[in-house]
This record gives C-alpha cells, structure tokens and sequence, in this order.
C-alpha cells in the first residue's frame, strides 16, 4: 500500500462510532435542574422519545436531534428561554471524560485545548471544535456537525456555557472571555447571560465561540503524575483504535471546521489529510460520495440553522458559508431546499412553536 492509500484519521474530527451523539456526561445536570424547577423529569423525558435510563450511565449517547426536541419541550412547559444557560453551568471540565482528563495533561493552557480538540471525537461524535489565534486573540469555538436538527438554540447556549466552565476549569476563576458569540437567537431576557460570562454576549453570530486574550495559552498548567498522564494517554488511544471510521461522516465534520476556518478547497481538504486529491476522490468514490456534493450538504444544512436560529442578514450567511455573493447564495439555497432564504426563514418563523418568552427568570 503506497503512503498516500493509507487510512488515516481525520486530524482533531470526530470519528463516527457505530453508535453517535454526545456522552450523556456533558448535560448530567439536565435532571437535578427540571426538579428544581418543578418539572416532572420522568414524563417530560417520555413526551421527548427518551427514558430516564439514559442518564443512569455517564457514557450513554444521545443524538443532538433528541437533545433539542427535550429543550424545546422543556423550554416550552416551563416558559423560559435560558435553559441551556442554566443546564451548562453544571458541568465541568472532569464530565468530559477522557477528553477532558487529556486537557489537564497539557504543559500549558494551548496544549490542553488542543490535546482536548484532538480527542474530543471520544466525547461527542456529533460536533467539532477548533481553535484559532490572531491578532492579540484567540477563538475557542464550536459547533453542530450532525444534520438535521430542527432547532439548536438551547444546545448553542449550552455549549458556550460549558466551555466557559472548562476554561475557568484550565485557567482559574480569574480567566474572563473578552466576548462571547452565539449561533442562536438573542433570549427575551439576555441579562442572565451577560451575569454569567461577565463580557459582552453577541447572539445571531455565524458562530459559537468564546473569544479571549491570547496571552491566557500560555498559563502552564499544573504538572501531571508520569504514571497518571501515561494512564490517560494510553486509554485514548486504546479508544480511538477502536472507533470505527465512516470516511464520509468524519469528512462531513472536517469540512464543518473548515466553514469555521477558512478554505474548504479539495486540494486544501487533502492536504491537511496528507494525501494527494487524486486519493480523496477516489476514498470518496468507494463510498459513492462526490466531494462536491458533500460540501454542499454541509453549506446547506449551516445555511438552514443560521436561517432559522439567527437574525443574521442573507448577505452576512453567505459570506460566513464562504459564498462570493448573496445572489450565488441564494441560487445554491435554492436549488438545495426549493425556495428562496428569506422564504425559508418566513415559514420557518411561522412553524415556530415557542410561545412567548417574555416571562423569562433568571436564576
């Protein structure tokens, strides 16, 4: 077999195991939070598809599609639009399993996000993250990979708040991010928000992300035990050499990370895979997939989310999807959904099911 045939993972992308979705571990305070808003957890999780079993073992998956039907449901009955606010901040850094122990191996607070970026496919096999800096600032940010999803807010806000516990988890109480960005919809009553991440909070971004002085990934982290580090680098591997690779999904969450980063070219896919074009295309032939088509599928499905969670302009979209123009964007959105941006964002307006919010508490 020549270098450029071998199978190899996807550099910091979340492999797809037979089963996918997100380790149960990331949202465990879902339950202690319904009871302490009065919610019948049992019935409420029934009314969403899901069993109270789920939450009995930390590594049990649950697919985004499932996680945002129970938020919606959630949200609704109790009237409230910060619940995913309220369901992160219960988690830390040590619920993120093996990814996270990785993360508190790291020298410094770079190498620990990157350690965790890594290997975060072991926790949730669903989303991607990165991690960018320029400019005096880096971008912590993250986002859905899965397709399909009806509704992301809640999990967006989730997520934002989960990570602003790791970080404080990898640099202390004292670290702050300078802002912080949300792919969803701005809540009725957005002070909760700006209370918890101390910093200015920008909804209807393109992205989810926490923004921060640079300066911070180069805190050293406390040392680690040899034997301790060795345990935890160990049991990543075993792990990851026993998660069976879907060439095409892995490829699906790369190019997500690529809308996020930059250029989504397939010279530019390939190389970052070390392998010639040539190799990609015909990987992707044996699994009857064109490049071509599986980027669009990723535009598209980001398109459809940003439409129905954010306010964002047309224009604002279609530069963030890497688009020359609206008018271009419009034409693909188009083609991929049958009707035109502003048509899909009306009719998703007028399905919405939220009622009224304005009651909104914070806690």
């Amino acid at each position: 077999m020549s270098g450029e045939d071998r199978d190899l993972p996807l550099p910091g992308s979340a492999a797809t195991a037979t089963a996918s979705g997100l380790r149960i571990s990331a949202i465990w305070g879902f339950p202690e939070t319904l009871r302490e808003l009065g919610v019948d957890v049992e019935a409420m999780l029934e009314e969403a598809g899901m069993t109270p079993e789920i939450f009995e073992d930390r590594d049990n998956l649950v697919s985004y599609s499932a996680l945002a039907r129970l938020f919606e449901i959630c949200a609704q009955r109790l009237n409230r639009d910060d619940l995913g606010l309220l369901i992160g901040q219960r988690t830390r850094l040590t619920d993120l399993g093996v990814a996270g122990e990785l993360a508190l191996c790291g020298e410094t607070v770079e190498e620990g996000l990157r350690r965790f970026i890594e290997h975060y496919n072991l926790h949730d096999t669903a989303a991607t993250m990165c991690l960018t800096v320029g400019g005096g600032y880096a971008r912590f940010i993250w986002a859905i990979a899965e397709d399909g999803i009806s509704s992301t807010g809640h999990i967006q806000l989730a997520a934002m708040t989960i990570a602003f516990n790791f970080m404080q988890d990898l640099c202390g109480a004292s670290w702050l991010p300078t802002v912080v960005t949300v792919a969803s919809h701005r809540p009725a009553n957005p002070q909760p928000c700006h209370r918890f991440f101390r910093a200015p909070v920008r909804f209807d971004s393109d992205e989810s992300a926490l923004i921060f002085e640079q300066r911070w990934l180069n805190r050293p982290l406390p040392p680690v035990d040899p034997q301790t580090r060795r345990r935890i680098e160990t049991e990543a591997r075993a792990r990851q050499a026993i998660v069976k690779v879907n060439f095409p999904d892995n490829l699906r969450i790369l190019l997500r990370k690529k809308l996020l980063i930059g250029d989504c070219s397939m010279d530019s896919v390939a190389q970052l895979l070390g392998m010639h074009r040539r190799t990609l295309d015909r990987r992707l032939q044996h699994h009857g997939v064109h490049y071509g088509e599986l980027l669009e599928s990723v535009q598209s499905d980001l398109a459809r989310q940003l439409l129905a969670d954010t306010t964002m302009q047309v224009q604002h979209i279609a530069e963030a999807l890497k688009f020359s123009n609206a008018a271009n964007f419009a034409t693909a959105f188009r083609r991929w959904t049958g009707v035109t941006p502003g048509e899909f964002r009306r009719r998703m307006t007028r399905q919405d099911p939220t009622p009224s919010l304005s009651r909104c508490q914070p806690r």
